[in-house]
């Protein structure tokens, strides 16, 4: 019997960069799919799944930027890490490739405390991931920046840790953005 694929699509966001007196914060919104385990037929259902954080919380990553060193070009180091779990799974006769990309530059960082509308570019936010299964890099402002693909049935999961570069003077208040993270099976 054969089986046809859909597309499959999932998608977790990073929202929400700020910046408040020198200070910010990146949040994670995450979407999770649970997996099924392959039966003794081999028959596994295709599917895909990815988490971004931690359950189905918002996680939170600060960045504490002191006022005299606003712009300077010393990296603020974000105050946790972010788990990224992405799985793809199908049958050894019809393997599936999984795709993760991120748009950093549909939802930019905009100041929400000011009337300027002033903005930070995502490209000066980096990580480094604690294995390399998704590896380290920085957002490029793209809608589709691509990150890692591979071939079903495999598991990549990592830690990534971030930064601010800080190369910008920049006003005070709070800036706000959104990253989308997207896991696809064309």
């Amino acid at each position: 019997m054969l089986i046809r694929y859909r597309q499959k699509l999932l998608t977790a966001m990073l929202a929400s960069l700020s910046l408040w007196s020198s200070a910010a914060s990146l949040s994670l919104w995450s979407a999770t799919v649970d997996a099924q385990i392959f039966n003794l037929n081999n028959r596994a259902t295709p599917r895909i799944t990815i988490r971004v954080g931690s359950n189905n919380n918002v996680n939170t990553v600060s960045f504490s930027v002191p006022a005299n060193t606003v712009g300077d070009d010393t990296a603020v180091a974000g105050s946790n890490r972010i788990r990224i779990d992405a799985r793809i799974q199908a049958t050894a006769a019809n393997p599936l490739t999984g795709y993760l990309t991120i748009d950093s530059l549909t939802n930019p960082l905009t100041n929400n405390s000011s009337s300027s509308n002033e903005t930070i570019p995502f490209s000066e936010i980096s990580w480094t991931a604690s294995d390399g299964d998704i590896p380290m890099g920085f957002y490029q402002e793209m809608i589709d920046q691509p990150l890692v693909s591979f071939q079903s049935s495999q598991r990549y999961r990592d830690f990534h840790t971030f930064s601010y570069a800080n190369t910008e003077v920049i006003e005070s208040g709070t800036y706000e953005g959104r990253v989308t993270y997207t896991w696809a099976v064309p």
